[in-house]
């Protein structure tokens, strides 16, 4: 089995004590590489610093929507620096958050509008973050159709679902899919194309089942693809096979 994750924050204080032991553990859990998005400058800095030390660690850098508020346009010039990097692949994480505070939308908006920029100058794919924005950040990402985009831990509905389907963006599940209580939630993510799948921790949030209330890392990775195997009716090797390289293709790692 050879896994990737797609999403996952390495370079969180959470891992300060195991980190080097979780990277060097992947490959007993047949995961061959992460992505690690960032929230910051600083944290894309910390990312970059840890992918020269990992050759299976790969980044995205930029500025999270919970951030924008600390954002300046001088921040483009490092990311578009930071982005020169060999194993950078992608701008992110990216996008709105309205679920702890939404009294800053136009300075969210204008965060999120001028990385997209910066991703369609250096021809990167991007990372998309949206909780609780309803369609604003699809009215904003229509606008950007010709950039590879990922819908990281997408939590939407059917008709979302299809809206960003039918623009060619790659939709991210991590998780969230193996919860006992979301039945509905798997209804609705099984109507993702097998072709436009991609497989995330997200870690050190969001752990799956059974592994909930114990802190999640990218080795987890393996029960999100078991349970998705199910989901799609796929054999475990055949599922983790494609969403792979969907992955590769996307990141071109």
């Amino acid at each position: 089995m050879h896994l990737i994750d797609s999403h996952c924050h390495l370079t969180s204080n959470d891992f300060d004590k195991n980190r080097d032991f979780i990277i060097s553990d992947l490959k007993n859990w047949g995961v061959d590489k992460i992505v690690n998005p960032s929230d910051t400058i600083n944290s894309s800095i910390k990312a970059l610093e840890l992918s020269k030390k990992y050759s299976n660690v790969f980044i995205a850098v930029g500025i999270h929507p919970e951030n924008a508020d600390e954002y300046k346009k001088e921040d483009l010039y490092i990311l578009e620096k930071l982005a020169s990097f060999k194993r950078t692949v992608a701008i992110g994480e990216i996008g709105l958050d309205y679920h702890w505070k939404d009294d800053n939308k136009n300075i969210q908006k204008q965060c999120f509008i001028d990385q997209l920029e910066l991703a369609k100058k250096l021809k990167l794919p991007v990372v998309v973050h949206s909780r609780d924005t309803n369609d604003e950040v699809y009215d904003i990402l229509k606008n950007f159709s010709d950039l590879k985009v990922q819908i990281h831990s997408f939590e939407g509905d059917k008709k979302l679902l299809k809206k960003y389907i039918d623009l060619g963006f790659f939709i991210s599940l991590g998780g969230a899919v193996t919860w006992k209580n979301k039945d509905l939630y798997r209804e609705v993510v099984s109507n993702i194309p097998i072709d436009r799948l991609m497989l995330e921790t997200d870690s050190p949030y969001l752990s799956p089942y059974p592994l909930r209330g114990i802190l999640n890392d990218p080795r987890k990775i393996v029960f999100i693809a078991e349970k998705l195997a199910e989901i799609y009716n796929m054999k475990l090797e055949n599922f983790t096979k494609k969403v792979t390289k969907n992955t590769e293709r996307f990141f071109d790692i």
